[in-house]
């Protein structure tokens, strides 16, 4: 688990200058530290035997779908013919080699509880990056390790939901100690990214944790208060972000790749066109913003700077073809029923089924931010899809476990046969 580890630690890292830089190619694939890492890893996974007390195999549904989803994206590319994407392969690559060794090492309740500590560890680490660029070197927009504050708020939202479960439930004291550190950090770590669409997929999380709440007044409160304080300490900027979301034409450069709300309006419709255009195989991958104003002239008097689409359903639509956004789609859509099915499984443990609401809360939270980012390439969502087959996987060992556990102590004793005394002398 240590190559594991390893590889969720250089997923933040991506775009640093030594953690994630480009080594050297091989053909057109760029090659990188968490490549390095990844290719013994996953020797490592198959290699080794599954422990004795290991969960039931997860389901292959979601290794299929992405597979699907992958080669459809670069056929498509290569009949389009444009340039081989080798970057965007290369991420493709990386993501087949987390779901491979994601489902065959996390395996075990211990080994989930582990990745789930590590995972909160480390995005709280690159949090640190927000605070020190804002905090020490006095950035107006800091943007983190990721390179864009929108990203590394994405990054952040969506690990808050696992940093609050391991304050409640985690098994190890010192566990539930960091979780409780992490929790406020992290979430105030989005509003230090003056995120707008982190802020609301913050919001839509809370009102999902409450919905699930056994303790409605108790958490409305503590939300109220801690929405309170998170903005009396947030950056006066992001007030002013809120307060005055832009409807003009004119671009913002905030944390490098933010556009005006008019012009995210002009460049979706870019994306709807060339969806209705290429509707099977789209323009080919990274060709969004080689193409955007041919397929939508208005887009020049808005914003005359070439963008993504800042929409990630727009963009896959775009370039990948309306299947390639199906199977998206299917992807995050099998995600989140296997969360549900987890929470709902007969004799389920309480900390194991509050993990799968965990996880659910953060896949809604990732699902919201997406309709404000072009995310399909950010490495923690795959993170949390790849570990939810063996979440649900654990789940139903524990179920099986726990229903065994009470059969035993309910099960009646059997009768006492009282047996005469067989006397001599």
């Amino acid at each position: 688990m240590t190559l594991y580890f390893l590889f969720l630690f250089l997923v933040p890292f991506q775009e640093h200058p030594i953690l994630g830089a480009q080594l050297f190619h091989v053909g057109t694939f760029p090659i990188t530290p968490i490549k390095l890492v990844g290719v013994p890893l996953l020797a490592a996974a198959l290699l080794l035997p599954r422990p004795r007390d290991a969960a039931p195999r997860p389901s292959a549904t979601v290794l299929l779908l992405f597979t699907a989803f992958a080669l459809f994206q670069l056929l498509g590319t290569t009949l389009s013919y444009v340039a081989f994407p080798g970057d965007d392969a290369s991420t493709l690559v990386s993501f087949a080699i987390l779901i491979v060794a994601t489902s065959l090492l996390v395996s075990t309740q211990r080994r989930l509880r582990m990745t789930v500590r590590v995972l909160v560890l480390v995005e709280s680490f690159a949090a640190t990056w927000l605070y020190k660029q804002y905090y020490i070197y006095h950035w107006i927009r800091p943007i983190g390790p990721s390179s864009d504050p929108n990203y590394e708020a994405l990054s952040l939202v969506m690990t808050v939901p696992l940093a609050v479960w391991l304050s409640l439930y985690d098994d190890w004291a010192l566990g539930r100690w960091i979780g409780r550190a992490c929790a406020p950090f992290l979430a105030f770590a989005v509003f230090v990214a003056q995120s707008r669409g982190g802020l609301l997929a913050l919001v839509v999380m809370a009102g999902i944790a409450w919905l699930n709440s056994g303790h409605k007044f108790r958490l409305t409160m503590g939300l109220m208060a801690g929405t309170g304080v998170l903005f009396a300490l947030s950056p006066g900027q992001f007030i002013q972000r809120i307060q005055q979301i832009p409807l003009r034409g004119q671009a913002q450069t905030g944390g490098g790749a933010e556009v005006s709300a008019l012009a995210r309006l002009e460049l979706a419709r870019s994306g709807l066109h060339m969806m209705e255009a290429h509707p099977v195989f789209g323009i080919g991958l990274d060709q969004f913003k080689s193409v955007e104003f041919l397929y939508n002239p208005k887009l020049a008097i808005v914003e005359p700077n070439a963008h993504i689409a800042h929409n990630t359903y727009v963009q896959l639509g775009a370039e990948g073809g309306i299947p390639t956004l199906a199977l998206y789609l299917a992807i995050m859509g099998v995600t989140l029923l296997t969360c549900r099915r987890a929470r709902k499984l007969p004799g389920v443990p309480k900390d194991i089924a509050g993990l799968a609401l965990s996880f659910q809360i953060g896949l809604i939270g990732i699902m919201v931010a997406q309709f404000f980012l072009t995310a399909e390439y950010v490495k923690e969502v795959w993170v949390f899809i790849s570990l939810t087959p063996n979440m649900y996987a654990v789940c139903v060992h524990a179920a099986a476990l726990s229903r065994k556990t009470v059969a035993a102590q309910t099960e009646p004793a059997g009768p006492i046969l009282l047996r005469p005394s067989l006397r001599t002398g």
